[in-house]
């Protein structure tokens, strides 16, 4: 039987990689953006555009409508609550079957950051909904590195706040890559995964990792956690966003993020890939764009 999948945040970077593999497999794909215009490539790709936002119930419902499976991606933010709660409610009252949810590492009640409480008190809502839902909560992300580009061209530094900690830090790939093994095979209905990468590394690991692969050194600085905040806040990037790093920074300088677990191998059946792959496979080409 064939499946028809709604996706959330559906131009995000999660949701560009998920997309393109469920056409290539014949799903039926409908997307929602709050920019239908940014959304044309997927239109072209035959994807079912449904512009709105999350605070409309009309156009989540139209969204949700004859739909099998949701992906519910939200973006980070103090609303992230309201927003993932709209959809949980439009998946229900329209009998979607399987809630797929991206969460964040840690989601708890007690959890380190301000979004990762709310991102709990999201996941408790969808278990509360009666959906088959599964869940993901992902480790730090290896694309959030492309972060420091700038400085090491410029200088040759990455500046992170996170001291020493050891992360299991995922691709992105691997996500999507979860999400579609999922949306295609289903199965892990009622489950929470947290996917990790293969192993646990550093900040230093990842300058000497970039560093030999430029063929240039580049070296780990170690900021304090308060100038992590202090640097978002004069990028403009606001409080609350300068908060959550702060607080994410503190907490992976400790070894929070250093997870170990199967659960990426036990959604997909492959291993998750390491920094190394990322480097060679994506992060050195943003090099060369650059040079």
């Amino acid at each position: 039987m064939s499946k028809k999948v709604l996706i959330t945040g559906a131009t995000g970077n999660i949701a560009s990689l998920v997309i393109p593999q469920l056409i290539e497999k014949g799903i039926d794909v409908r997307a929602f953006v709050h920019n239908a215009s940014k959304a044309e490539k997927l239109k072209a790709e035959g994807v079912e555009i449904v512009e709105g936002d999350f605070s409309s119930a009309e156009k989540l419902n139209e969204a949700t409508k004859g739909v099998d499976v949701v992906l519910s991606i939200t973006p980070p933010a103090a609303d992230a609550f309201a927003q993932a709660a709209a959809i949980t409610k439009a998946a229900k009252e329209n009998g979607v079957k399987h809630l797929i949810r991206i969460s964040a590492i840690g989601a708890a009640e007690d959890a380190p950051t301000d979004n990762g409480r709310i991102h709990h008190k999201t996941d408790e809502d969808i278990i509360a909904s009666g959906i088959p839902y599964t869940i993901l909560r992902p480790n730090f992300y290896m694309q959030n590195v492309f972060m420091s580009l700038p400085t090491i061209l410029e200088q040759g530094n990455m500046y992170w706040g996170m001291g020493e900690g050891n992360l299991s830090m995922i691709d992105v790939r691997d996500v999507a890559d979860a999400c579609v093994s999922l949306i295609v095979n289903g199965g892990h209905e009622n489950k929470i995964y947290q996917p990790n990468g293969p192993a646990s590394i550093n900040f230093t690991q990842i300058a000497k990792i970039i560093s030999d692969g430029i063929g240039k050194p580049v070296n780990y600085v170690a900021v304090p956690v308060e100038a992590v905040g202090e640097a978002i806040k004069k990028a403009g990037m606001g409080d609350w966003f300068a908060g959550i790093m702060t607080d994410y920074s503190r907490a992976y300088s400790k070894g929070w993020g250093d997870l170990k677990n199967n659960d990426f191998e036990t959604i997909t059946g492959k291993k998750s890939r390491s920094f190394q792959q990322f480097f060679d496979e994506v992060m050195t080409y943003g090099f060369k764009q650059t040079v």
